[in-house]
């Protein structure tokens, strides 16, 4: 008696083509269509399952879906007592292909989170960064005044002399510095967002 495993396997062959083709067009791993062919139906996990295959690998092969189920309908109903089907349902779609590349994307999305949660942690513990911009020399000759142009984090709070310098939203700041003869040190204190703060001491001297 011909059997549906028989009808989808003698369309594979007529038209050519290996399991591993038909499981890549169809997105059917091979196991699955090898069985299918060759009547396994306790590979599955229900009856259901396989009907959804067979649809999909009869289309696939040219042969007409409801020939195909009204074969295996006829075999199952014949065979339903001796069908011990798998418990977990397999996964149709994921070839190995297609679970390297979600593995892949895991590793790639949970790298993103630790690299990201790991920034904002530095971040939260570290002291706030501050550069001077301006001026880029210590010595002046006959220079009475300068202006301190300085960059942090637009949250950071800047004191210089005791005074709170404004800074804009790129965190830069300013601030005039008169010079008297001889050493003139300044004293740069940036308390950041996170309560940690960062002192710079410079000096500056006037000739």
């Amino acid at each position: 008696m011909l059997t549906v495993g028989e009808i989808l396997h003698t369309a594979r062959e007529k038209k050519n083509l290996t399991l591993k083709q038909a499981s890549e067009d169809t997105r059917i791993q091979t196991k699955y269509l090898k069985a299918a062919e060759e009547n396994n139906w306790s590979l599955f996990s229900s009856r259901v399952y396989i009907a959804g295959i067979l649809r999909t690998y009869a289309q696939y092969l040219d042969v007409d879906p409801m020939k195909a189920l009204a074969y295996f309908r006829r075999e199952y109903d014949k065979n339903e007592k001796h069908i011990d089907f798998k418990k977990r349902v397999p996964s149709l779609n994921l070839l190995p292909e297609t679970k390297k590349i979600l593995i892949g994307i895991s590793v790639v999305v949970a790298l993103f989170f630790a690299v990201y949660f790991g920034y904002q942690i530095k971040r939260y513990l570290s002291p706030p960064d501050v550069a001077l911009v301006s001026p880029t020399k210590d010595h002046f000759l006959n220079v009475e005044r300068i202006t301190l142009v300085g960059k942090t984090e637009p949250e950071a709070i800047v004191t210089i002399f005791g005074n709170e310098v404004y800074v804009d939203e790129e965190g830069q700041f300013t601030f005039d510095i008169p010079l008297e003869k001889g050493k003139n040190p300044v004293d740069i204190k940036v308390v950041g967002a996170n309560g940690r703060e960062t002192i710079i001491n410079k000096e500056f001297v006037r000739e």
